[in-house]
């Protein structure tokens, strides 16, 4: 078997801004708790792009290629002796184009990016760069919050899922996940209850709690029975206010999962999911539906 196909991988988009070093930060907090080799990728604009902006001068490619070289060697200076990395220069029409390429190449396990700046009241803003990605990419996609990324070890995965049925590849990807470091497993419900009478509020909240209980019972019945996976609901009168009084933990990772939408394993972010974008203060994994897993292959007990 190859090294590629059996080294698993993150691919870490890198630009030389808080953005690039925030992606570099989460990336390194993940490979300290799982063995997961580092991609680390600067995407470069194909010539044609280059030569086409006003910003850059027609004999300015070299120049470009030098400044793209010093930037990658800026990002290999930040990855510590502990943690196994190499950068990768790869060019594409666009970063998110690139980053995905990249990952298929590799067989990655998943792509690291830093969120926008957060401005007042608002933890992770996407860029066009996000949204590109979050919206075709085949593999999980980190968003790291800016200032928030050096988590530490990985203490906790949560899951946050709807009250309807078609949250099983998020679920899945968490368990195996949690599974795999080691380490707790929470499966949060968020329920809108704006208008709503509170018996009808328990109804929902009893159906969404039933209905993870028994996805996660299905899939590791033995962490549920241990204790070390839990379900439970958290409603507000809207999605945000629902999240946004969620307790976090040093090290916590925050999974959601891709709209109906997105089809043939694909990303895509709806409506609801960048709602919870603005509010969580924590490094989220949006997973593809039918998704694989980020952790190491749980080991037979």
């Amino acid at each position: 078997m190859s090294e590629t196909a059996t080294t698993r991988r993150l691919v870490v988009g890198y630009i030389a801004t808080d953005r690039g070093r925030d992606a570099m930060a989460l990336a390194i907090s993940i490979a300290r708790s799982i063995d997961i080799e580092l991609v680390v990728t600067i995407v470069r604009p194909e010539s044609s792009t280059i030569l086409a902006g006003s910003a850059v001068p027609k004999d300015g490619a070299g120049i470009v290629a030098e400044q793209i070289d010093e930037w990658l060697e800026e990002a290999m200076a930040l990855v510590p002796d502990d943690v196994a990395a190499r950068g990768v220069i790869h060019v594409a029409s666009n970063e998110a184009k690139g980053l995905m390429e990249v990952a298929e190449e590799e067989g990655a396990q998943g792509i690291v990016i830093g969120a926008r700046a957060a401005t007042l009241m608002r933890q992770l803003r996407i860029g066009t760069v996000a949204s590109a990605l979050l919206h075709s990419s085949t593999v999980p996609v980190f968003l790291a919050p800016h200032g928030r990324s050096d988590i530490g070890p990985i203490s906790r995965v949560t899951a946050l899922y709807g009250a309807r049925p078609g949250a099983s590849s998020l679920i899945g990807a968490a368990v195996e996940t949690a599974y795999g470091l080691g380490v707790d497993l929470r499966l949060l419900s968020l329920i809108e209850n704006d208008g709503l009478y509170d018996d009808e509020v328990a109804e929902l909240t009893e159906f969404a709690e039933q209905y993870g209980g028994a996805v996660l019972a299905e899939q590791a019945s033995q962490m549920l029975a241990s204790g070390r996976a839990a379900v439970r609901s958290q409603a507000g009168a809207d999605i945000e206010e629902a999240a946004d009084s969620i307790d976090w933990q040093s090290g916590d990772l925050a999974f959601i999962g891709s709209s109906r939408l997105g089809r043939g394993g694909k990303v895509a972010i709806g409506a609801r999911a960048r709602r919870l974008l603005r509010v969580l203060p924590v490094p989220v994994v949006v997973v593809p539906r039918r998704a694989v897993s980020t952790s190491p292959a749980p080991e037979s007990h």
